[in-house]
């Protein structure tokens, strides 16, 4: 009978995280040596089989277990442990619509995957919108917008001293200057990732990680097919596409501003809270290829061999490791009770254009992240022969594609991500209609989007980037209209999957019970909440600027 060269505890289930993570190790690092030992007995072998059998089935217990816990969290912290309302104040009830279960989470495609997808099809849904109080689950804008009348309404009729004090009670007290304030829930972004992209524990987020920014685990197989399957289905150069990313729109909005220009980069679901990633994605191709053998140098002639030449040695250094926590992105808007009361829909029209105001705040945020961890930008030369706004891009991204792939031996049919302006589509599309000829001046997104993915790119079309908003003059956006484009333009070029997006759990938009605004007709209209961060899991990632002359000449 085999015995165990170290201890194995007779329940694994009563080991702590800690405890049970370091066993785990222990067990599989001492399975992989008796694999390798060509003398190992079957006896042995067939011990460390069940045993890492055991080991996984208890890990797969803990992640499920985990996951039901960071669920419920997410429900009571969205209001479930608030009081119901008052018998003496009913509230009001809304007129009822039918409400469809929540749609489960789609899991990605496997590789090889089809790329025929119906133009119609119902976009994959990562989150649900849910009243806190009731959980419901609520299908448009509309409905979230008579959650939180409801519960306003309340703050206008609670006129007792008894009335105050079952608000106060109900919500979560926090301070605002010298005034204490209540926050009571009222509707629920649920996030609802597939399990293969939910960090549920510190030892799975490496791995969920570096699954998110697999181009394998896309539809074809790679980030090219899935996005030229999106664009041939009908979705815009500008719409999130290509990593299946969880930020597919999830409000019901029926206004000028959309969702549309946020940056796609594959996205994780993290608890609020903080994990250890290797710097800068880990050890430097350079630094291995330089640093092997004798400073670099592995060839030895016969005659040094002969003359015992040392060979030498290189020991494998040890990442250094960075932590990366959420930060929070929030949301305050005040109101006056007689306009809610006389103009209901002009509140529903601001809180809705306040959402979409703050995820482009937080798509500029992620943006800017990228800029700064990319290094100082590289200038490329205007090219003197006077090439044109697309030949001039196109030119300078294949220049920088082929420098990172030389950097990092990287193999030639690997795909680069390119973030760019939305703004760029407009000259690139001018141009290329005058290389064609007046006849032929419809140049479609999809011969765009080939103009990229011949050179092994994957575009992204971005707002919040070198345009008014983000505080560039002469710029697409400004007050006063523009009457032509910028005649430079600065990209990021990196590795697909580079850059990957954790985010929170839940994004919470609440109602403020504020008494001393109350006893001035004015309220805390909406208070939402949301976390994110970036992370860089490769260490290549460059800001380029160019040329990008709209009027330059198309044809020799």
């Amino acid at each position: 009978m085999f015995t165990f060269p170290f201890e194995v505890p007779a329940d694994l289930s009563a080991l702590s995280a800690e405890e049970f993570a370091t066993f785990a190790a222990l067990a599989r690092e001492n399975a992989r040596t008796a694999l390798a030992d060509e003398a190992a007995s079957p006896d042995a072998l067939v011990a460390y089989r069940d045993l890492l059998q055991n080991v996984q089935a208890d890990e797969t217990r803990r992640t499920e277990l985990a996951t039901a816990a960071a669920d419920a969290r997410a429900q009571l912290a969205g209001g479930l442990l608030d009081d119901p309302a008052p018998a003496t104040e009913p509230e009001p009830t809304p007129e009822p619509e039918p409400t469809p279960a929540p749609a489960p989470a789609n899991p990605p495609a496997p590789a090889g995957g089809t790329l025929d997808e119906p133009a119609d099809a119902e976009p994959e849904r990562y989150a649900s919108m849910v009243a806190s109080q009731s959980g419901d689950v609520l299908t448009s804008f509309g409905q979230a917008g008579a959650v939180l009348d409801q519960r306003l309404a309340r703050y206008g009729s609670a006129k007792s001293k008894g009335q105050r004090k079952a608000l106060n009670k109900a919500g979560t007290h926090f301070a605002l200057g010298d005034r204490t304030l209540v926050r009571h829930g009222g509707v629920s972004f649920q996030r609802e990732f597939p399990a293969d992209l939910r960090i549920t524990n510190p030892q799975n987020a490496l791995s969920v990680i570096e699954h998110a920014g697999n181009q394998r685990r896309l539809p074809g197989g790679s980030l090219i097919a899935s996005m030229e399957a999106k664009v041939k289905a009908g979705k815009a150069l500008t719409a999130a596409a290509g990593w299946c990313a969880p930020s597919e729109t999830i409000y019901d909005l029926c206004m000028l501003e959309t969702m549309d220009g946020l940056l796609d980069i594959p996205e994780v679901q993290a608890p609020r809270g903080g994990f250890f990633i290797p710097e800068d994605g880990g050890p430097d191709f350079s630094v291995i290829y330089n640093g092997i053998g004798d400073d670099g140098d592995v060839i030895l002639t016969e005659y040094e061999v002969e003359n015992g030449a040392e060979k030498v040695c290189v020991e494998i250094p040890c990442p250094d490791f960075i932590e990366v926590r959420l930060d929070v992105a929030y949301v305050c808007i005040t109101g006056s009770l007689l306009q809610r009361r006389g103009y209901p829909e002009a509140v529903t029209r601001f809180s809705q254009g306040t959402m979409v105001a703050m995820a482009h705040k937080v798509n500029q945020s992620v943006i800017a992240r990228l800029v700064a961890g990319s290094g100082s930008p590289i200038t490329i030369p205007d090219n003197s022969g006077g090439d044109d706004a697309v030949s001039q891009l196109l030119s300078a991204i294949e220049l920088a594609v082929e420098d990172v792939k030389y950097r990092n031996r990287m193999g030639r049919g690997e795909t680069m991500e390119v973030v760019l302006p939305a703004w760029a589509i407009a000259p690139m599309r001018a141009a290329l209609a005058r290389r064609r000829g007046v006849s032929e001046w419809n140049v479609s997104d999809a011969e765009i989007l080939a103009a990229f993915t011949t050179r092994h790119a994957v575009p992204r079309f971005v707002y919040d980037w070198q345009d008014a908003y983000s505080g560039l003059s002469n710029s697409p956006g400004r007050a006063t209209p523009i009457t032509a484009f910028p005649t430079d333009i600065s990209f990021l070029v990196y590795p697909a999957g580079t850059w990957v997006k954790p985010v929170q759990d839940v994004v919470s938009l609440d109602t403020v019970y504020d008494n001393a605004m109350l006893t001035q007709n004015q309220y805390t209209a909406l208070f939402a909440e949301d976390g994110f961060n970036v992370m860089k899991m490769c260490r290549e990632s460059r800001l380029y600027t160019v040329g990008f002359d709209p009027n330059g000449l198309c044809c020799a």
